[in-house]
């Protein structure tokens, strides 16, 4: 017997997520032929790899704040700065603060006011703020507003990780529940990956990136 579903990776090991063909593992997973309901993708977010920046190993929550800092400049925001590696340096020192180290990486609960602190330096309003417990529309609000965030694991196949959420994919078949997949990128591949809502079940936080008005 596979140890993975079809379309996952197999290192997800039959979990919530590593999943790289949707279609694929949802027809699987599922037993049948499911047709999408409705589906959302947030363009323009860069798909940067951890690896690429100092301190590559435990700095997936700053490469996330990279990526979504990047994408604000080209929305409106035009002191960000263009050089991604700019705006990691930026995050960084202002993480350092914030009881980052590279060893273990970023505290969930410090991820809102990095993210606050970030806009601060360059000079607007913006704030972050973190979420602990959710349901669906936590996360489907953040996305229909185009605003892309953190979502931060505890356990599972991202275990101690962070993934910047961009989109949605919603499965229909009669009869049955929708099949809801989070569209992410992981910092590990410059792949959209997915994580599979229905099975979602672990520790974590969401930390929403809100923009100031323009």
């Amino acid at each position: 017997m596979e140890e993975h579903f079809a379309g996952q990776l197999e290192t997800a090991k039959k979990g919530y997520a590593g999943i790289v063909n949707p279609q694929v593992y949802v027809d699987d997973r599922y037993h049948g032929h499911w047709t999408v309901k409705e589906e959302k993708r947030i363009d323009g977010v860069p798909a940067l790899l951890q690896r690429t920046f100092n301190g590559g190993k435990n700095n997936c929550t700053l490469t996330s704040i990279t990526a979504i800092f990047r994408y604000y400049r080209d929305h409106g925001y035009p002191n960000i700065p263009e050089d991604v590696f700019v705006i990691q340096q930026d995050a960084r020192d202002i993480a350092v603060g914030h009881q980052f180290k590279d060893e273990k990486g970023t505290p969930p609960t410090r991820i809102g006011a990095i993210v606050t602190k970030l806009w601060e330096r360059y000079g607007y309003t913006g704030r972050g703020s973190s979420r602990y417990l959710w349901k669906w529309s936590t996360f489907e609000r953040e996305l229909l507003a185009n605003r892309p965030f953190i979502l931060n694991m505890a356990n599972g196949f991202y275990k101690n990780h962070s993934v910047t959420g961009i989109g949605y994919i919603i499965y229909k078949k009669p009869g049955y529940a929708d099949v809801v997949l989070l569209e992410v990128l992981d910092n590990r591949s410059e792949d959209i990956r997915y994580i599979d809502f229905n099975e979602f079940n672990f520790w974590g936080s969401i930390t929403r990136v809100h923009p100031p008005a323009k």
